[in-house]
Order: C-alpha cells, then sequence, then structure tokens
C-alpha cells in the first residue's frame, strides 16, 4: 500500500471516531441536488458507498466501502418492522403517517421497485380505483402514486391506499425482509427522515444524527455517493444551525399571557401552477395534521394554521418553500400609515 493510501486511512480512522478538531462553524452538510428523486434513490442505493480507484493495471476496484449498519436496534426496528404481524401492521402505520410528502414518495418508488407485482395489483383492484376517481371527483389532481401519498395509512380493516400496495392477503410488506442482503442494503445505507431531511429543495445531513460524525466526512463522503450516480449538486455552505450560544443571565419579565400563535403563509399563484398535486399532497397531509386550526384560503391563496407550536413553524414554512411568495421588506423609513391613508384615497394603488 502506498505512503497516500496509509496516511487518507488514518486520516478518515481519525475523523470517524472524533479525534481530529472539532469544527468551528455551526452549520450542517446541505445539498442542492439537480433531480431530487435522483438523488434520494442515489442515497438508498448501498453500492453507491464505495471509493473506486484505478489499480496499475489499468482496472477499477474498491477501494473503500463505508456502507455499514448505521442503525442500533430501535432503528433496525424502524427499517424492517418487528417480527410480530400485528406489531409490524403498527409499525407500517406509524411510520407512514410520520413521513413527509417527500419521505412518502420514497417508500412508494421502494415499494414499486421492490414488490412490483404487488403493487400493480393493488392499483388495479376495484376499491382502490373507485377511491381514486372519487379523489379526482373532489377535485384533486394527480396520479395513482399522488393518491397514495395524499392519504394517510388506516388502523384495523379500514381502506387506505398504501395498503392496498404493501400488502398480500395478511402478509404486511410494507417493511423489506430482513436478511443478510437487505440488511446490507436498507440498514448500510443513510435512511430518510433518520440520517438525512428533506428541506424544500435541499437534503440536509445533521451531524447529530450521522455516526460518520465528522462533518467534512459526511460532505466528502456524500459527494463520493452522488458522483457515483452520476447526480449533480451543489452545496450549501451557508445552512446554519440557530446560535445556541450561552448569553449572561438576566432574570426575564414575567410574560404576559400571549394568545394563540399563527402561522401564515402567502402563496404565489404563479408557482402553483403545474404543481397543484404535489402543493394538494402537503395541504391535506397538514389539515390531517392540524384539524380545525388549518384553514386554506384558495381565492386569495393563502394558508393559516393557528395553535402551532413554534418549533414547527420552520418545518412546516419549508414544506411550502417552493410555493410561496417573496417577501418584501419595508424600508426603515416607510410610513405605514401615510400609505394606507394614501391608498384609501385612491391616490396611490
Amino acid at each position: 500500500m502506498k505512503l497516500t493510501d496509509i496516511l487518507r486511512q488514518i486520516n478518515e480512522e481519525e475523523e470517524e471516531n472524533g479525534l481530529q478538531s472539532p469544527d468551528k462553524a455551526n452549520y450542517e452538510v446541505a445539498i442542492i441536488p439537480s433531480d431530487m428523486q435522483a438523488a434520494l434513490d442515489a442515497l438508498s442505493n448501498s453500492e453507491n458507498y464505495v471509493v473506486k480507484v484505478i489499480d496499475k493495471d489499468g482496472n477499477e476496484k474498491i477501494d473503500t466501502n463505508f456502507s455499514r449498519t448505521f442503525s442500533d436496534q430501535s432503528q433496525i426496528d424502524k427499517i424492517f418492522g418487528r417480527s410480530k404481524m400485528a406489531e409490524k401492521n403498527i409499525d407500517a402505520m406509524n411510520n407512514w403517517n410520520s413521513l413527509s410528502p417527500v419521505g412518502r414518495r420514497s417508500k412508494v418508488r421502494d415499494l414499486q421497485k421492490r414488490e412490483p407485482e404487488v403493487y400493480k395489483k393493488g392499483i388495479e383492484g376495484k376499491d382502490f380505483i373507485k377511491a381514486y376517481d372519487f379523489w379526482q371527483s373532489e377535485g384533486n389532481e394527480g396520479s395513482e402514486e399522488d393518491f397514495i401519498i395524499d392519504n394517510d395509512y388506516k388502523p384495523g380493516a379500514e381502506f387506505a391506499p398504501i395498503k392496498k400496495v404493501s400488502k398480500l392477503g395478511t402478509d404486511n410488506k410494507y417493511f423489506p425482509q430482513k436478511n443478510a442482503d437487505t440488511l446490507k442494503k436498507y440498514a448500510g445505507t443513510l435512511s430518510i427522515d433518520t440520517n438525512y431531511d428533506i428541506d424544500g429543495d435541499k437534503i440536509v445531513f445533521p451531524s447529530a444524527k450521522n455516526k460518520w460524525g465528522n462533518k467534512d466526512l459526511i460532505k466528502r463522503r456524500i459527494k463520493t455517493i452522488m458522483n457515483n450516480a452520476g447526480v449533480e449538486f451543489k452545496e450549501d455552505t451557508k445552512y446554519q444551525l440557530p446560535d445556541e450560544t450561552p448569553t449572561q443571565s438576566i432574570p426575564a419579565p414575567t410574560p404576559k399571557p400571549a394568545g394563540p400563535s399563527v402561522l401564515t403563509l402567502t402563496l404565489d399563484p404563479a408557482k402553483i401552477k403545474g404543481k397543484k398535486p404535489e402543493l394538494n399532497a402537503i395541504i391535506k397531509l397538514l389539515k390531517n395534521t392540524y384539524d380545525k386550526n388549518f384553514d386554506y384560503d384558495q381565492e386569495n391563496s393563502v394558508i393559516k394554521i393557528t395553535n402551532i407550536k413554534p418549533e414547527r413553524r420552520a418545518d412546516v414554512r419549508s414544506q411550502f418553500a417552493k410555493f410561496l411568495k417573496p417577501v418584501i421588506p419595508v424600508k426603515e423609513n416607510f410610513d405605514f400609515e401615510r400609505y394606507q391613508m394614501l391608498r384609501r384615497a385612491g391616490i396611490i394603488k
């Protein structure tokens, strides 16, 4: 082995074991892929988790394979479900209902590849077709895949599209079968909502969710995965975490009781055009979550969610990022009252 190879191997081992200096910047590794679905497919394929080199005879060979089990037993159960069928059905429901729209689409694509016959039989079933036609009659647009993503997993014998394409009789195919090969494929790769998150058009790899730990190592390996899959991407070098630097403790005044927290989002009709199925899927999921606290004024393209937890505001806003109207900042010396008076008088529009 060459000296450079030995030094590189030592360097990576030190980074994995946290022996090198901690990162100075409070940021997370984030990329903006040219094709989001292709990037997600690349991350779910363990064959991309290798460093390839050309040997002295000109042949390509694998120099480093960093596909490994990232999960403890609880995460293994999350990937494969628990062993008993009754528990597996509950796990499938909890997993599906907790996924973002992007995560649900990734799961559907996995089922299409892993259980094509089960999936085909499901969408061709009479009850599925009847429910899909009714969904469209309510003004929804989209494919069978969009219909599946738009609906939650229901308990017991209740109808749910995802159950129709992931169950064969009483046999639940939602999770992959656990064996040596699937452990390598699924537990040996990063998982959406477990090891990385989707934030608008970005894929974020929080170091706290990744056993590689060191951010420079995460960055290099994500680049390797994308390059092996032929997926183009840009790095977002400014994706920072909130500053949690402790400040001098000053007794805070007793806060007055606050009214209900309201998140207001104004959508851009031009950005909605051609993407209504994707928007409807997000709206349906959030409407199911917030129920009466969720309001969508389609005429004015305004979404309001009341009683939303502060820590959820940024996450919900990010799901609508591609549909939002740009915010025009108000100038520091702008006389808003005079502006309103002139508008009411019809002097300005």
